[in-house]
């Protein structure tokens, strides 16, 4: 997602003064609901610019590359929206339903990047199943194209354990980033576990 938060003039300000903070190749517990163990440094947002059920890690900085985590979508709420944006002037964003199957949830996805982002192009393909988290889950590969014509590839994972949504998504510019750390995002998914509540049956 090389300018993935710069598709919009208000979310590349967001992402200008975005504060961080050290992510170590260790064991990690994002929001108390998803455990995974990176295999190098990362860089936590802190001020993040999607509004939602969501925690943002960059390697190189948002303008770069992107694993946005969805830590627990529930059912009726959107994946995310831009947080400084005027609720009052947006329109009803699509949301996430509980039912949804995976095919649904990719599609969700793509009606979400491409309404509150304003890409040029977005698709999303691949759709198969995947272990996520010890559990049944999905992976499918994107594409981002947006007003700076910058090409974006991704990848999602995810799986909806107990009526919410639980999943990554990496992007990163085509030509160099996603490529380069794919095998990190594998090894980021390969070993998540849901914690918490997440874990409950």
């Amino acid at each position: 997602m090389i300018r993935l938060l710069a598709l919009l003039p208000l979310v590349a300000l967001v992402a200008g003064c975005a504060a961080f903070t050290l992510v170590e190749p260790q064991r990690q517990n994002v929001a108390d609901v998803i455990s995974v163990e990176p295999g190098m440094k990362w860089n936590r947002m802190t001020n993040s610019p999607y509004e939602g059920h969501v925690e943002v890690w960059t390697l190189d900085g948002p303008t770069l590359n992107t694993l946005v985590f969805f830590t627990g979508v529930p059912d009726g709420e959107p994946l995310f929206v831009p947080r400084l944006a005027d609720k009052s002037k947006m329109e009803k964003p699509p949301v996430f339903r509980s039912t949804m199957n995976p095919l649904d949830v990719q599609e969700l996805l793509h009606a979400t990047v491409a309404r509150f982002f304003q890409t040029t192009l977005a698709e999303e393909r691949n759709l198969r199943v995947e272990s996520i988290a010890g559990g049944r889950g999905f992976r499918f590969e994107t594409r981002v194209v947006g007003r700076d014509e910058v090409e974006r590839a991704g990848v999602f994972a995810g799986t909806v354990s107990n009526g919410k949504l639980y999943g990554a998504w990496f992007q990163g510019a085509r030509l160099h980033y996603f490529e380069r750390y794919l095998p990190e995002f594998d090894r980021i998914v390969a070993s998540a576990r849901l914690t918490g509540e997440a874990a409950r049956k």
